[in-house]
């Protein structure tokens, strides 16, 4: 379950979050299947695989994960893939 808090957001705030909405989004889009139906994660702007970057801890199985600032929630999806329990927190409300 998902509960946001209301409060006023600072106009930066809001201009940030207007960016990514409007215009990220088709950028995040065009590539999101292929992000997803990879079979192993990569890392950065030279798609690095986690073989050759080992970003995600082995044996996470079972234990509790936090991702904060998670944006579309990539790293925790991995750690759920693996077998982590996840806790992820952002500004993407909507997907």
């Amino acid at each position: 379950m998902h509960t946001a808090v209301s409060s006023p957001s600072p106009d930066h705030v809001l201009a940030n979050r207007r960016y990514w909405d409007e215009e990220r989004a088709d950028w995040f889009g065009a590539r999101a299947r292929g992000y997803w139906a990879a079979t192993e994660p990569f890392w950065g702007i030279w798609r690095i695989p986690q073989t050759e970057l080992p970003v995600l801890p082995d044996g996470i199985a079972g234990q509790d994960a936090v991702e904060l600032g998670c944006g579309t929630g990539y790293v925790s999806a991995w750690l759920a893939r693996r077998g982590a329990r996840c806790v992820y927190a952002g500004w993407w409300w909507r997907i």
